[in-house]
């Protein structure tokens, strides 16, 4: 099997399906089997590159030959016995419509190719001298990329300046397209010599406000032998280095600001760099990329709905603001942002393929989003709820619920017990009072680049489950599988979520606590690429008809 040291008793490649067989003979139905098989069919799926054809049916059958039970067949799988195996394997074979998959090409090395998360596939660029080639992102992200290439080649040819909008749900990829871009070689060839007679070095750079990505993505190109510093910077540094009176010009054509939607407005910008005439991050930006001789790209990765920090209320309205009085812009970006632009009065490209839409970082959890969304709105419905859960679980993603934490704890230990590159973590949000008496206090000191890297010997790993990540951390990251940690900042009341017992900001410029408490939630709910364990501690009497709620809501209990 796929990335994994298990290995299932049969695969059988019949006409038009791939049946995993696995065989049990205790007699008893043990809710682990399930889980075992889940597994199966979700790494044969998302991973075999032949598995994953519209006309293949992955499946697997769970047969017991230590007792007679009746057959039950669900979406993924079916369970039976030996006596009715063969009828449940006819069921499935279509010599009619279908081929099997030739032996020999199933096992093929090359068949496997697993959808790496962002800190795998940034350990290997260095190993390997290029981002790895994955079947899926790679036809998810593709038109994205060639988008923004053929603008930049474009700026490059006008000597223009052009600002680019790439959107996307969570997990869709949009930091894989940035460093992608960031890493592009051909991009040598388009530099402009400089003033001062030298070339530009280092085309491109990808920049995030978002510190612990940053850290992690250094963290991890410095192991596999890079220079991390090179293609990835923090934007708080950036903007301080090119504001002073003494700035030089960025020695990069192509500006890469990840996770834009979060850009600081200029009130956050003074407090923090202590300048009163600072303007803000957007404005600061499209100041610098004018610098740049000859041509200049800004390109902007818009996430959504994950504003947490204050100062990033603004939104997509200052990169507008940022471009409404400068001539010589031009702005492209996915239809769904023009309205931004338009309101000002200015001219806008839209391109349907600057919109991902399809989370690749979750390859088990397609509509993970959406029920996450549903689930922080006003008004949040258990019974669509529901129905999204059960088309997430029909394509083997795991939401889990309970009330112990050292249930949830040896849950995840067992479950990954024979994958040491898994990863796996607590979570929990900056806004809670009461977990702290479970244990779960924030450390200030976490260090994001060996907490999401580092082996379980490490006492910086996440896989321990001792040190929680909060939502700061977490944004724009992910973990294999996640324990949320649920505090008492936002719970249920009647049908409404209230913050009543959040900590409170002591910034005053926050506009709306209570939305920034529903962007946190669904960043921890959106980091697992294979399922969430929600644990709401059954010693806070606050959480109770939270956790009725989301065991109404889709949950399986633990």
């Amino acid at each position: 099997m796929p990335e994994g040291m298990h290995r299932a008793d049969a695969i059988l490649l019949i006409s038009g399906a791939v049946l995993v067989i696995e065989l049990k003979g205790d007699g008893v139905w043990q809710p682990e089997y399930l889980e075992q098989v889940a597994d199966y069919a979700r790494r044969l799926f998302w991973f075999h590159t032949l598995c994953g054809a519209e006309n293949v049916k992955v499946h697997t059958v769970l047969v017991s030959y230590g007792r007679e039970i009746e057959e039950e067949q669900h979406e993924w799988h079916t369970r039976a016995n030996i006596s009715n195996l063969l009828n449940v394997v006819r069921r499935f074979d279509r010599p009619d419509e279908a081929k099997p998959i030739p032996v020999a090409e199933f096992i093929q090395p090359l068949t496997n190719q697993p959808s790496l998360s962002l800190v795998q596939a940034a350990r290997r660029y260095f190993a390997e001298h290029a981002l790895p080639h994955i079947k899926r992102i790679d036809a998810i992200t593709s038109g994205a990329i060639e988008e923004c290439m053929s603008a930049i080649r474009s700026a490059h040819a006008t000597q223009s300046r052009r600002l680019i909008l790439l959107s996307g749900v969570p997990g869709a990829g949009k930091t894989f397209v940035g460093l992608k871009i960031a890493h592009e070689p051909t991009l040598e060839n388009l530099a402009e010599t400089q003033p001062n007679g030298e070339k530009v070095t280092v085309p491109a750079v990808f920049l995030s406000g978002n510190g612990p990505l940053v850290e992690v993505l250094q963290y991890e190109l410095k192991r596999a032998g890079g220079g991390g510093r090179v293609f990835v910077r923090g934007v708080k540094d950036f903007v301080r280095r090119y504001s002073s009176k003494r700035a030089s010009t960025p020695p990069h054509h192509v500006l890469i600001f990840d996770e834009a939607q979060r850009a600081w407005d200029s009130a956050k910008v003074r407090a923090s760099h202590d300048d009163a005439q600072a303007m803000s991050e957007p404005e600061a930006f499209i100041q610098f990329a004018e610098r740049i001789t000859g041509w200049s790209v800004v390109i902007a990765l818009i996430g959504d709905g994950q504003e947490i920090h204050t100062g990033e209320e603004g939104g997509i309205g200052q990169w507008a603001d940022a471009v409404a009085h400068r001539p010589g812009w031009s702005v492209m970006g996915p239809p769904r942002l023009a309205r931004f632009f338009s309101e000002k009065g200015l001219a806008f490209k839209t391109c349907d393929s600057l919109h991902l839409a399809t989370s690749v970082r979750f390859n088990f959890a397609a509509g993970l989003s959406d029920w996450a969304a549903e689930l922080v709105s006003d008004n949040p419905s258990s019974a669509r709820l529901q129905a999204l859960a059960m088309d997430l679980r029909a394509n083997g993603y795991q939401l889990r619920i309970t009330r112990s934490l050292q249930a949830a704890k040896e849950f995840l230990w067992g479950k990954y017990r024979h994958l040491p590159e898994a990863r796996f973590g607590i979570l929990m949000s900056s806004r809670d009072r009461d977990l702290a008496k479970y244990g779960l206090v924030q450390n200030r000191f976490l260090r994001p680049g060996p907490w999401y890297g580092d082996p379980e010997d490490s006492p910086s790993s996440c896989r321990r489950l001792q040190d929680p990540a909060t939502e700061f951390a977490a944004q724009g990251l992910e973990l294999d599988h996640v324990l949320l940690a649920w505090g008492s900042d936002f719970v249920l009341e009647g049908q409404k979520w209230s913050n009543a017992n959040a900590k409170r900001y002591k910034d005053r410029t926050v506009k709306d606590p209570m939305q920034l408490r529903r962007n946190a939630y669904r960043v921890l709910l959106t980091r697992g690429r294979e399922g969430v364990l929600l644990c709401l501690p059954d010693g806070i009497p606050a959480l109770n008809q939270t956790y009725e709620f989301l065991a109404a809501a889709g949950c399986e209990k633990v």
